[in-house]
């Protein structure tokens, strides 16, 4: 009986031997970092430059700046219809004054309320035709562009009394503004327009999306960005990119030949750095505490055709290694460092081993030390990629290791080569034994 169970200590021991050493090979060989950590670079001597810039220090512009200034008093222009009573001339040889209703139905939600203005006005009306000029009678056509109505009031009667056409302190002018010009340009978004908040998993990226594309009329001096951007949604979600695109109508050849297609090209040229002249312009919604802002005043200002362009947010970081295979969205407005994208990516509350350990209550074999080195391979803009080393022990302690974790990065843990070595050893021992050694 003694030598049986030296025989079967013998075995066991030269059983768990080979077992070690097999898998410390296995450890060795098989995860990609053991063998090529010393060619990443340590988070902790990296290019700060390297870091990715942060959100959080940036700040929403003054959203008044995407708006245009009001004046005191509407000026005419082309496309306002205008109520011109002259008492004697329009109408001519009648000696009541007509009255006409005012009735503009404009194509938004925001204004007017009920979608139309409605009120009586005195006179006939005439429209300021393309060159800025009304026409009248035994007048000609006569600038007005740029004239508030009394204005256009003072005018016509210093005209008509010049020529004799009525007599002085007989003159009987009303001017008044019939139907507003408007300016009719296009907005789509790429984000959501659902206004209904769906809460998903951190690991869940959301394929099923539908952008959205509305026509609107906006009235003379609201027709900016900040309207149009009220009047379809307001600021992007959190599926929404935190800019705004203007894409004049001379670089899209007209609103009839506007795809999403042509839109993504002339994004794509912009932010290579083509020249795009002045017909494509980006409004960034946050920059950095006294920052200029890269758009002028007369940028926000929309005409006919123009198209307002809100694009979706692609911000991903992949996950690996000993982590699920994840593709996980990045914070709209908030930083990532690589422990919240580690915490983010498990989403457990036993840590890689599952939910409370379960995997060594199992009986299985398991991670007696935890996973401590994280590879973060980054692309860079030359189009190359740069792996980084971080050490998750040093990192909550070294502010250094806690790098900002940027889109397209891929973040793979790992366990160090000890580490794997003492897991091979102990799970030897707690899986071995128990199966080696059996009651019979």
């Amino acid at each position: 009986m003694t030598d049986r169970l030296q025989v079967q200590r013998a075995t066991l021991l030269g059983l768990s031997t080979l077992l070690t050493w097999m898998s410390l090979l296995g450890a060795g060989c098989s995860h990609h970092s053991i063998c090529n950590a010393s060619k990443a670079v340590p988070a902790a001597r990296l290019d700060r430059c390297l870091f990715g810039v942060s959100k959080e220090a940036q700040i929403p512009i003054l959203f008044s700046a995407l708006g245009q200034e009001r004046p005191d008093s509407y000026r005419v222009g082309p496309g306002d219809t205008l109520s011109v009573f002259v008492y004697g001339v329009l109408p001519p040889s009648v000696d009541e004054t007509p009255v006409v209703s005012q009735y503009q139905t404009l194509n938004q939600r925001y204004y007017p309320p009920n979608g139309s203005i409605v009120h009586p006005s005195t006179g006939l009306p005439m429209t300021i035709g393309d060159d800025g000029t009304l026409e009248l009678p035994l007048a000609g056509r006569i600038p007005m562009e740029g004239l508030t109505l009394q204005e256009v009031s003072d005018k016509i009667r210093k005209i008509y009394l010049d020529s004799a056409v009525i007599a002085a302190g007989r003159e009987r002018i009303t001017i008044s503004l019939l139907t507003q010009r408007v300016h009719r340009v296009m907005v789509m978004r790429q984000d959501s327009p659902n206004p209904s908040v769906n809460l998903t998993a951190p690991g869940v990226v959301d394929q099923q999306h539908r952008g959205s594309g509305e026509v609107i009329d906006l009235p003379a001096y609201e027709n900016d960005v900040l309207h149009a951007m009220a009047s379809t949604g307001g600021l992007p979600g959190t599926d929404g990119a935190r800019e705004v695109w203007v894409l004049r109508n001379c670089a899209i050849a007209g609103t009839s030949g506007i795809s999403e297609k042509n839109i993504d090209e002339l994004v794509n040229k912009y932010e290579h750095g083509q020249d795009c002249g002045p017909s494509v312009i980006r409004i960034p919604l946050y920059v950095y505490p006294g920052e200029a802002l890269p758009f002028s005043p007369k940028d926000v200002v929309l005409n006919s055709g123009d198209v307002v362009f809100i694009p979706r947010r692609h911000e991903y970081f992949y996950t690996g290694g000993l982590l699920s295979a994840a593709k996980i969205p990045l914070p709209a407005d908030e930083d990532l460092d690589v422990l919240e994208a580690i915490a983010l990516s498990v989403n457990s509350a036993g840590g890689p081993l599952g939910k409370s350990g379960t995997v060594l209550a199992a009986g299985s074999p398991g991670w007696i030390l935890a996973p401590t080195r994280v590879i973060i391979i980054r692309k860079l803009p030359d189009g190359s990629q740069l792996p980084i080393r971080v050490d998750l022990s040093r990192a909550a302690e070294d502010e250094k290791e806690r790098i900002l974790i940027q889109p397209d990065d891929m973040v793979m843990l790992y366990h160090k080569p000890a580490a794997s070595a003492v897991n091979s050893v102990l799970n030897f021992f707690n899986y071995g034994f128990t199966t080696v050694i059996s009651p019979r």
